[in-house]
């Protein structure tokens, strides 16, 4: 949508209505998104409008209203916030939400590729939770994908929370929901998208909080190694197959550096069978918690370990250390930063000691990236203390007097001083 336009929809669109159009956001299958501005509070909020079309299926507009209601219902801090529900001069309905600051998990995979397996648990985490929310109160979203997975600019201390975008595909619990248990799916349909789509939707068999986790794990899957479990495919034939019949590839396949217990936990999320899934998002959360606990754990104490070696010296068998012997006379301008920062190294071999281009890796503290310079070359402790170094002359000097003595002889030093 251009400039000309956007302003001609800012001037008609929600004409009669407490707000105005700042610019058009996108489009779905459902509706247009604005971003807008409440006329009388100068707050901005985004409006889901939906397509002129729809606004002329009763079925569709009594979604969108579902939508409204079953998310002020939650009111969850990991769940988009609901604040209006209304309809245009023109009968256009529409859901006005919070609005916004960062970007879909989507894009933000397209922006840095796979993320940090910590951050990624993070995030996964928080969309549970507020998945978990909805599960309790009889709400399947259906349609959970990184699309729908919002991740909020950096709050004051720094924490990035996550929202659950989109409930127009929900399917509720005639129990819990009984105003709207009018509301089915037909048989065999398939409600949401054929990537993150769950077996039983595949299927068009019945849904529970379950079919959620499967798709939660997909996301999860796609978050830590920047593709999806199964072989690529375009064609939607391929794609719904491979969730009824092709096993998902173990994530640390394509990034090893995933623990062996968030390949477990990742791989039950993906069962075929619902039963051999986690029984709820809450549940699936607590095994990632688990998994970043042990992770952050183990962070710390590597991290500690390289401290403790950088300022006290202490050894360590796991991070071996590379020492830095000098050979011969050295410039202090030429010895670089790195090998001992603020001075230049003055470790002197023992004389008889043959200078060479090699290291040997001691036991010891946190290793020094070697320099290139000639005159720098590594030797192991072991190799020095088999040279006998040269005595020093005052040391000659006493052993010669000693044994005079001993002796009955008279010595003159001379020159030995």
């Amino acid at each position: 949508m251009n400039d000309m336009e956007q302003g001609r929809v800012g001037d008609t669109l929600l004409c009669g209505t407490p707000y105005r159009v700042r610019r058009h956001i996108g489009r779905g299958g459902a509706g247009d998104v604005y971003e807008a501005e409440h006329r009388a509070l100068a707050k901005s909020v985004v409006l889901k409008v939906l397509h002129p079309d729809l606004c002329r299926e009763p079925r569709a507009v009594e979604r969108l209203r579902i939508e409204a209601q079953v998310l002020a219902r939650l009111s969850h801090p990991n769940l988009v916030e609901v604040r209006d529900l209304g309809q245009t001069v023109e009968g256009r309905s529409y859901v006005v939400m919070e609005r916004l600051m960062g970007r879909t998990l989507r894009e933000e995979i397209e922006a840095r590729g796979k993320l940090p397996v910590l951050e990624a648990i993070g995030y996964l985490e928080q969309a549970l939770a507020g998945l978990a929310a909805a599960h309790g109160a009889g709400v399947v979203h259906r349609d959970v994908k990184p699309d729908n997975l919002f991740v909020c600019a950096p709050d004051p201390s720094g924490v990035r929370r996550v929202k659950v975008l989109d409930f127009g595909a929900v399917k509720l619990s005639p129990a819990m929901w009984p105003a709207h248990g009018a509301l089915r799916t037909a048989q065999g349909v398939l409600v949401g998208s054929p990537r993150y789509a769950a077996p039983e939707q595949v299927k068009g068999r019945a849904v529970d909080g379950r079919t959620d986790v499967y798709a939660a794990g997909l996301v999860l899957y796609t978050l830590v190694t920047g593709r999806g479990p199964f072989a690529p495919a375009q064609r939607l034939d391929d794609i719904l197959r491979a969730h009824l019949t092709e096993e998902p590839t173990p994530p640390s396949r394509f990034a090893p550096e995933i623990p062996p217990a968030l390949d477990r936990i990742i791989l039950r999320a993906l069962e075929k069978d619902p039963e051999r899934r986690f029984p709820g998002a809450a549940a699936f959360a607590a095994e990632l918690a688990r998994v970043a606990a042990w992770l952050t754990e183990a962070q710390g104490r590597h991290a500690q370990g390289q401290e403790e070696q950088v300022t006290h010296g202490g050894p360590s068998a796991a991070v071996p250390m590379r020492r830095w012997v000098v050979t011969e006379p050295l410039d202090p301008h030429q010895v670089p930063a790195d090998v001992w920062p603020g001075r230049p190294a003055r470790e002197v071999v023992a004389p008889g000691v043959t200078a060479s281009a090699h290291e040997t890796e001691l036991p010891g503290a946190a290793s020094v990236a070697p320099a290139p310079a000639a005159s720098v070359a590594l030797v192991s402790a072991a190799s020095v203390a088999l040279v006998p170094a040269a005595p020093p002359r005052a040391v000659l000097l006493g052993l010669l007097l000693v044994v005079a003595a001993l002796l009955g002889f008279g010595v003159v030093v001379l020159g030995l001083g």
